[in-house]
């Protein structure tokens, strides 16, 4: 009894987290498409690694602020300043990896 009520648990969270996932997955893609998510993640490494070059004195905030205004702003303001301010993170956590 016990391994019935186990397996049925299994399916109804498996089955859960399938149409979770499926309706995740198109709000994101109906938000940012693919390509454009790439296109703003390159250009967001790009410009981390050039204020980086170019403005070594600023602290982390202001790095920040400037990454996130130029990503915007490059990106004819198609991105939110939340979206880009997490591309700006995931590209400063990519440059710190290597």
């Amino acid at each position: 009894m016990e391994d019935y009520l186990f397996k049925l648990l299994v399916t109804i969270v498996s089955v859960v987290i399938t149409t979770l996932s499926t309706f995740l997955i198109n709000y994101l893609n109906e938000k940012m498409s693919s390509e454009k998510i790439n296109t703003c993640t390159k250009l967001a490494c790009e410009i981390v690694k050039s204020i980086e070059q170019f403005n070594p004195q600023l602290d982390a905030n202001n790095k920040k602020n400037l990454a996130t205004q130029k990503l915007v702003e490059l990106a004819n303001n198609k991105i939110t300043y939340e979206q880009a301010d997490i591309l700006i993170e995931a590209a400063v956590y990519e440059l710190k990896k290597h």
